[in-house]
């Protein structure tokens, strides 16, 4: 087909690549998702590895899993996206513990900010971060519909709405960083349009984002009386806006420059929060019926790697690796032994506002300041797509 392709756009007077632009089926966006594919019961599957960094923590997400689109008529399409196994790794427990927390103050409570990466809010050391754990992470199942379509110029609008289910619920796979344990839903506006002898395409999105499956929780101790406050754990409402441009270098070659960018809109719940732009430089290779994709990706817009700032919940003592027998007495000692009953099996234990000169094995006092993690900022994705 790309030989006949190429032998009519010579007969007509163009050279190979524009003509392979403007049929544009080979070719797409590989990290975001673009319009249709270009016929009616069109069919296509990706397998793709997709491994990238984010602060403030230093997490390396390695995602692997597969995307499948299938146009139900001339204008609508149907498609899922499954990460079948996700592998986040920390290079050190995180300062400030995540959630899940029960918080014990000696007094008043107060709100405590939460630092974690994005989607991933449970994510800490506590959790597994190998291939070979098979922690999966979540199906985005969604339809794309396609309002305006001008052949000619090839141009074409869209939009796509999509719902995020988590494929894996424990606490052990949330602290894995499989996902927030909640159901998130999108809504996008997507376009495209040949540009420069290739193709353009864009994407603006909005994520309804779940509140996720375990809240934070506050214990105020006052004499004999525990009043129980429950807490947001600070996950955000996210707009994406994704840019790419894929030019045809020969008929079945063509170079791709994307960008991605991501803003989560946080409140007092979240510190550190950041709005990572990534951008990919990539070639894309069609043979047969394949088309693999190898992109090289940068992080900007990170955090001051290094940076010293005020730990949140210094000098509060955390007993989340403490024997519960251990802790219990420990709290009664200090006099917040009323909040032991109402303690959650698997969150993070932390008593927050008591002094004392000796702590039970296992707990730690939380330092006053900690170290943001910015580190390598490079990742990579490949996509190997088939078309039946």
């Amino acid at each position: 087909m790309l030989r006949l392709a190429a032998l009519g756009a010579l007969t007509l007077g163009m050279d190979p690549a524009k003509a392979w632009a403007e049929e544009g089926e080979a070719f797409r966006p590989t990290s975001f998702m673009s319009l249709s594919l270009p016929k009616a019961r069109t069919f296509s599957a990706d397998f793709f590895v997709d491994n990238r960094d984010r602060d403030p923590l230093g997490a390396d997400v390695f995602d692997t899993g597969f995307r499948f689109r299938y146009r139900l008529g001339d204008w609508t399409e149907a498609f899922a996206t499954v990460i079948a196994d996700r592998v986040v790794a920390l290079p050190e427990t995180p300062a400030i513990p995540s959630a899940p927390r029960d918080l014990i103050f000696a007094g008043p409570s107060r709100v405590i900010p939460n630092t974690f990466v994005g989607e991933h809010p449970y994510l800490d050391k506590r959790g597994e971060a190998s291939f070979d754990a098979f922690i999966p992470g979540t199906i985005a199942i969604g339809v794309t519909r396609t309002i305006y379509n001008d052949l000619d110029r090839g141009r074409s609008t869209g939009v796509s709405a999509a719902i995020a289910i988590p494929m894996a619920g424990s606490l052990n796979a949330l602290r894995s960083g499989a996902n927030s344990g909640s159901i998130d839903f999108s809504l996008a506006g997507l376009a495209s349009t040949r540009l420069l002898g290739g193709t353009a395409h864009g994407r603006m999105g909005f994520t309804l984002a779940g509140s996720g499956s375990w809240p934070n929780r506050s214990f105020s101790v006052s004499g004999s009386s525990v009043e129980t406050v429950e807490t947001d754990i600070g996950i955000g409402h996210r707009l994406d806006l994704g840019l790419a441009w894929i030019r045809p270098i020969t008929d079945s070659l063509a170079g791709a420059f994307e960008v991605r960018g991501i803003k989560e809109f946080v409140g007092e719940e979240r510190i550190d929060a950041i709005s990572p732009v990534d951008v990919t430089l990539g070639l894309q290779k069609a043979f047969g019926r394949f088309t693999l994709s190898a992109s090289l990706l940068r992080h900007f817009r990170s955090l001051p790697s290094g940076e010293s700032r005020d730990n949140p919940l210094a000098g509060a003592i955390d007993l989340s690796n403490v024997s519960v027998a251990d802790r219990n007495a420990f709290l009664a000692r200090v006099g917040l032994g009323p909040a032991v009953e109402k303690l959650r099996e698997g969150a993070h234990i932390v008593a927050v506002g008591i002094t004392s000169p000796t702590l039970p094995a296992g707990a730690v006092r939380i330092a006053p300041t900690y170290t943001v993690r910015s580190e390598h900022n490079i990742g990579y994705i490949f996509t190997l797509t088939f078309r039946p």
